[in-house]
Parts: structure tokens; C-alpha cells; sequence
């Protein structure tokens, strides 16, 4: 679900995610030069229904009386239920443990990586490398020479079943990554079980990898 923009909304237990825009009247209205100016804020909603895990952000400048509420504090530190930093072991571990059911829940749907092409050679990469090994596949069709590009568009939460079957058929596995160790393909080593043999293409920057480059690499592991 996409975030929805309102105005003097503070919650929808629905929804769960909204972005609000406090309401005029809330700010105390819009013709003094010296009333503050609030930031669009996230409000997430905390619900016993539901398992995402989330919890109410506090608007900017916004005042609160109950003891259980803090004002909002703008900081990078961990932080207690009520948005107050705290250095607390308990603390942390339920807030890492939170982020870590919001990363579970999450499905991408298609959009996980940009999947072109059919062919036993595959070529997997992510990031600035899609655009030259694009440009390289379209040299290797005019060439005769058929390919699968695989372009990750999300590293984490990983989606083995989904590369699985994005693989399906392949025998040779192409990892091309603007990186000096491999860490790309240490990472795909790690949560996927990648099909075949696979050659590594690598080189750290700045210079980044040239079409011809890549097309003379996929050529190669071709008619290795």
C-alpha cells in the first residue's frame, strides 16, 4: 500500500501507514509569520490486530500531556515505544525485533528485480550495472547469442523462490558487480542457491563497466 497524503489526520487504524500534513488550524493557523512550520510526518499506528508491528511517530512541535507521551524528539538514537531515546538492552531488542516484522511482511510483488530475456546463460547483477549489461545483452541478440538478464532491485529481505524461478533452465550464471571483492556474489552465495556454474565479473570504480566489456565476457562463458 502506498502512503496517503491527508491533512489534520492523526491515525487510521486501517491503513496502519499514512502521511500526514497537520491540518491549519492545528499549527494555529497559516498567516503568522512566527507560528512554526511543521514537517510532513509519518503516523504509524500500532494495533493489536494486526502484525506489522508499528508504532505512533509523534508530529513535530506537537505538545503532549500524558505522562505515557513524550514530545517528539528528533534524534538517530534507539528509542523506547513512546519515541524516547533510551540505551535500554530491552529496548533495542524489541525495536530490532519490530524492524525485523516489518521486513517479513514485506512482498514486493514483481518489482523485486527486472527479469529479461530466456536463455541457459544468465547474467545477474544490480544497481548502476543493469544500465552497460543492458546494453550489452542487445549486442549479444543482434549477435545470436540468447541470454537472461536478472537486474535485483531488492537486497533485503532476500527472495530465493523468486530468483529460483527467475533461473529455472539456466546452466551458466554471469555475476557482473562494480565492486573490488565480490560482494555481490558473496551475498547471492549466501541466501541463494544459484544454478550451474558461475563466473564472477567484477572491478571496483571509478571507471564503470563499458557494453563491450560485458558482451565479450558473456561470449566467452557461452562457448567455454
Amino acid at each position: 500500500r502506498q502512503p496517503r497524503i491527508l491533512a489534520g489526520t492523526r491515525r487510521d487504524p486501517g491503513l496502519g501507514v499514512e502521511l500526514a500534513f497537520p491540518h491549519p488550524d492545528e499549527r494555529g493557523g497559516t498567516d503568522d509569520e512566527d507560528a512554526p512550520r511543521h514537517s510532513a510526518e509519518l503516523i504509524l499506528t500500532e494495533n493489536e490486530d494486526r502484525l506489522d508491528g508499528l508504532a505512533e511517530a509523534h508530529l513535530v512541535g506537537e505538545q503532549r500531556a500524558s505522562a505515557e507521551r513524550t514530545d517528539h524528539t528528533a534524534d538517530g538514537l534507539e528509542h523506547n515505544e513512546t519515541g524516547t531515546p533510551s540505551s535500554q538492552a530491552g529496548d533495542h531488542l524489541a525495536q530490532m525485533d519490530k524492524r525485523a516484522r516489518k521486513l517479513a511482511q514485506l512482498d514486493p510483488g514483481e518489482g523485486w528485480a527486472s527479469i529479461e530475456g530466456e536463455g541457459e546463460l544468465a547474467v545477474v547483477t544490480f544497481g548502476s550495472c543493469t544500465g552497460p549489461v543492458r546494453e550489452a545483452f542487445a549486442r549479444a541478440r543482434a549477435d545470436g547469442l540468447q541470454a537472461r538478464l536478472v537486474s535485483l532491485r531488492l537486497l533485503s529481505p532476500p527472495q530465493p523462490a523468486r530468483l529460483k524461478r527467475a533461473l529455472a533452465g539456466v546452466k551458466r550464471v554471469l555475476v557482473v558487480e562494480q565492486t573490488h571483492s565480490g560482494q555481490f556474489l558473496r551475498y547471492l552465495r549466501a541466501d541463494y542457491e544459484l544454478p550451474g556454474e558461475v563466473k564472477s565479473l567484477r572491478r571496483p570504480g571509478p571507471l564503470p563497466f563499458r557494453p563491450d566489456e560485458i558482451f565479450q565476457s558473456m561470449k566467452q562463458w557461452e562457448h567455454a
